[in-house]
């Protein structure tokens, strides 16, 4: 039948509206097409404001503009050229370097940076900041893209990024190295309990209440305390909002809290995100109550504005000249910097300590204090939460963020012999803080030694039974069902078990092994069984995939492989069986092929490898030649 002729049956028209509107289609009679020009205006409007932060923008823009403002006032000037031109002559072609990116561009911007590093002694930050700026401005603006710098002849132009171009790279490498050899660099310290008593003792005092408004005392006391609490960063405290917190709410079992709610986080540019905070009171360590704190703040603003706080309401708004509160702008990083250096010093946290405190100092003493000092200390997967760390930021990320700035603080242990020093858990044997006798090299490798001899007493009581035919279709399991009994590291190590006589018809079965003598195993049972530590073996010849089941799971007494290959790691140090380092890495390899590539089957392993079971040489060839093509595939 051909298609024309099936008989057409109208759709019934559900009755009632539908679930869900249809959606509208491109090009809609509703919705104009937008011409090219306006999506690429719109796509470049997007990308200027959210590619990076204003903060960002704003000074990458502040160094370009000033890098123009140098090469014109150079060109003007008519300074010496770096080709060894005289004075006087202009220099048009430095002068717009930036603007037609060319031949002298990276050259201009070598200038620049030598201008600001060698000539005003600037720090190697400024060349950064340069370097940075340039780029981004090269690549956005001029289109220069590429990590490369290179002169095309067919075209007669230069391609790529003048950031990259060699001379400039070198001389901005130098700098670098410079920096890291001949700046004296001053060590942020972290702002911990003990800092913020010093501190809140002194906002407390009858000096400071006479040199220091009422209000700046309660403003600083509620911002250090909800940075420290919350681990935030500087930018994420002052643009803080009344709809941010909610203060004196209770949870269902009756327990007062205050409410933050992050959201502009610096891994989190979406609105529709955040984190909550729930901050409840801490009256046994008020220096870092910011429940508390964050309260009384909130009540001197509103009495302050004579009205209740409405949503948009900056929880700390900027200070005037004057000390009166502007209430709609915030407070900027470096006013708050400078009332952090008047406090920092009237209370001489600081007197006889190396390094300063930043703003980010909470953030590092928060996330500090609550995964090491605290009583209760957090895990490393609360810590990353709370800290609003990015998913992308590893664990040894934070890591090195939580402990290494720990080392490059602490003030070392060069009196830890005296008896005045007070004893502190990270010095001691497990964080032991009373040891009465203190625990030397000597426990520990008499603790070792006795631990190493009770293991291989057990391994040598389970090996004197015969071993067990491991089973065809699946690898045993035997020796993992040996049940260990528990031992005491330090009681006395049991003596090995003594030789039977030469009459007798076999070893007496060890009530912790699993195994019972067969009369098959009475043709090797007379041998000694050795006594005191083993040492590793010779390693039989190896022939079939059985050999490589047997020697690893049960070990072969018959050919002198009285200890499974398995066991070797754990009784003796790999230099001990050096010599047999390459048998037991052949046996190993097989033994894992087997057990985890083919999940212990025999016929996934046939299929994988078939007719080599029985040749061990071409059975290890074949691995190495398809380990060599899956590697060559990645």
């Amino acid at each position: 039948m051909a298609i024309s002729e099936v008989p057409f049956t109208p759709r019934k028209s559900r009755a009632g509206t539908s679930r869900s509107p249809k959606k509208k289609t491109m090009g809609a009679a509703a919705t104009p097409r937008p011409t090219a020009a306006a999506l690429d205006t719109s796509s470049r409007l997007t990308a200027e404001q959210w590619f990076r932060s204003k903060n960002t923008t704003r000074t990458y823009a502040n160094y370009v503009k000033a890098g123009k403002k140098f090469l014109a006032s150079w060109a003007e000037e008519g300074r010496e050229t770096v080709e060894g031109e005289t004075q006087g002559g202009s220099l048009p072609e430095y002068a717009n370097a930036f603007d037609v990116i060319g031949e002298h561009t990276p050259t201009a911007l070598r200038m620049l940076t030598a201008f600001k590093c060698d000539h005003e002694e600037k720090k190697f930050a400024t060349a950064e900041g340069l370097r940075s700026s340039f780029k981004s401005y090269f690549e956005r603006v001029h289109g220069c893209q590429g990590d490369y710098w290179r002169f095309n002849a067919l075209q007669n132009c230069w391609e790529g990024n003048p950031v990259f171009e060699a001379e400039y790279s070198v001389y901005y490498e130098s700098l670098k190295n410079r920096s890291r050899q001949t700046d004296i660099s001053t060590q942020a310290l972290p702002m911990l309990p003990s800092d913020l008593a010093i501190i809140m003792g002194w906002l407390d005092s009858p000096k400071c209440s006479e040199e220091m408004s009422e209000m700046k005392r309660l403003y600083f006391k509620a911002f250090v305390t909800t940075a420290f609490a919350l681990w935030a960063r500087n930018e994420e405290i002052v643009n803080l909002q009344a709809h941010h917190v909610r203060i004196n709410q209770v949870s269902p079992a009756g327990c007062v809290y205050t409410e933050f709610r992050l959201v502009l986080r610096k891994t989190n540019k979406d609105l529709t995100k955040g984190q909550t905070y729930m901050i409840p009171p801490d009256p046994e360590s008020p220096e870092i109550d910011c429940h508390y704190h964050m309260g009384r703040w909130l009540e001197y603003l509103e009495c302050q504005m004579q009205r209740s706080l409405q949503p948009n309401d900056y929880i700390f708004p900027s200070i005037a000249s004057t000390g009166q509160l502007k209430y709609g702008e915030a407070i900027s990083r470096t006013a708050f910097e400078n009332l952090m250096e008047i406090i920092v010093e009237g209370s001489g946290v600081l007197s006889g300590r190396q390094g300063k405190f930043t703003t980010h100092c909470f953030r590092r003493g928060g996330a500090q204090y609550r995964f090491m000092w605290a009583k209760r200390k957090w895990s490393l997967k609360a810590v990353k939460w709370w800290g609003g760390w990015s998913s992308s930021d590893d664990v040894g990320t934070i890591m090195r963020y939580l402990l290494d700035e720990l080392m490059a603080y602490e003030q070392g242990f060069s009196d830890i012999l005296m008896q005045d020093r007070a004893v502190d858990r990270h010095e001691t044997f497990m964080g032991e803080t009373d040891t009465p006798e203190g625990l030397t090299k000597g426990d520990l490798e008499t603790f070792q030694a006795k631990l190493l001899q009770q293991v291989r007493d057990l391994v040598i009581e389970h090996t004197s039974s015969p071993p067990c035919t491991p089973s065809k279709s699946r690898i045993s399991k035997s020796y993992h069902a040996t049940p260990i009994l528990p031992i005491s590291p330090f009681s006395p190590s049991p003596s090995p078990s003594p030789s039977p006589s030469p009459t007798a018809t076999g070893y007496p079965t060890p009530q912790t092994s699993p195994f019972k003598p067969s009369t098959s195993s009475h043709a090797h049972s007379l041998q000694a069984q050795p006594a005191g530590p083993m040492r590793p073996s010779r390693i039989p010849e190896c022939n079939t995939l059985q050999d490589v089941i047997t020697y690893w799971e049960d070990g072969d007494q018959f050919r002198g492989l009285m200890v499974p290959l398995r066991s070797w790691p754990v009784l003796w140090d790999a230099s001990e069986y050096r010599s047999e380092a390459v048998k037991f890495s052949n046996i190993r390899q097989i033994y894992e092929e087997l057990t985890y590539q083919c999940k212990g089957d025999h016929e996934v392993f046939e299929g994988r490898y078939p007719g080599l079971k029985h040749k061990f040489t071409k059975l290890l060839a074949a691995k190495t030649l398809i380990e060599a093509v899956d590697m060559a595939e990645l």
